[in-house]
């Protein structure tokens, strides 16, 4: 059986025109405001990308772009993983192989320094990108059902504040980019009345009411081992499933 994507993680100067232009296109398919001046400004900040394409026709279908940092917490060296631009056409929504290359990503990076802290910050315009973190990492910031330690929150908002500027409004903690930014299309995942049932998705409609204008909840999760290793345990199951169910039309297909 196979998973109907195929992910690579990749340098992100390594991109050919074809897959930047690829990518360029894919966010203006789910996202609003998207401008290829602010896309292009986006990835040459980052280091890495995470590619899914589809296994039968070799189309790019996902992305998310990565950033790695080192950062001083209390005279200790941590290292923080920022999630930029993430998107997963629609048609594909269901699939775990992001999840899984990111998990193996952020495996990577842990094994490299055991002993160092690993933060991953991510920017949620949307409750979907929200879930990713809270529904495999329980020290999110922010989270419903978990009261971070003063000073994870406050690393937070000073990283945010140096990171983002003025964009950032620390009491809401969110950031809302100056100029024209992206939001999620109408109708492409909305808050409906099944969703918002949800404690983890009221949560963040709660703390993120401006979501649909394009304003984005800054969230930073805690990445221990355990947790890594669970989540990927988690995932490798649910795509299991996945590829049992699908097996037999995949198969057809291929026949």
């Amino acid at each position: 059986m196979f998973s109907a994507l195929k992910g690579a993680t990749v340098a992100s100067e390594l991109l050919t025109e074809h897959q930047r232009a690829q990518m360029l296109a894919l966010m203006q398919v789910c996202y609003a405001g998207v401008s290829a001046e602010r896309f292009a400004r986006d990835l040459a900040d980052k280091q890495y990308v995470i590619l899914l394409s589809a296994r039968r026709s070799g189309e790019l279908v996902g992305f998310s772009t990565l950033r790695v940092s080192e950062e001083q917490v209390e005279g200790r060296t941590v290292e923080v993983v920022f999630s930029g631009d993430t998107v997963i056409h629609p048609d594909y929504w269901g699939q775990k192989e992001l999840q899984v290359r990111f998990g193996r990503f952020m495996l990577a990076r842990k094994l490299r320094h055991p002993t160092r802290p690993l933060l991953w910050l991510l920017l949620s315009a949307g409750y979907k990108t929200y879930l990713l973190a809270v529904n495999h990492f329980p020290r999110t910031v922010p989270r419903h059902d978990w009261e971070a330690p003063t000073e994870r929150v406050s690393f937070l908002r000073t990283l945010a504040g140096r990171w983002f500027g003025e964009q950032y409004d620390g009491t809401k903690g969110t950031v809302r980019f100056a100029g024209t930014h992206y939001r999620v299309r109408d109708g492409v995942a909305p808050i409906d009345r099944e969703a918002a049932a949800h404690p983890h998705i009221a949560f963040f409609a709660r703390n993120n009411p401006a979501h649909i204008e394009g304003e984005e909840l800054v969230c930073l999760a805690e990445i221990r081992a355990r947790d890594l290793m669970w989540a990927l345990t988690e995932l490798t199951m649910k795509q299991l499933r996945l590829w049992t169910r699908r097996g037999l039309k995949l198969i057809g297909v291929r026949a």
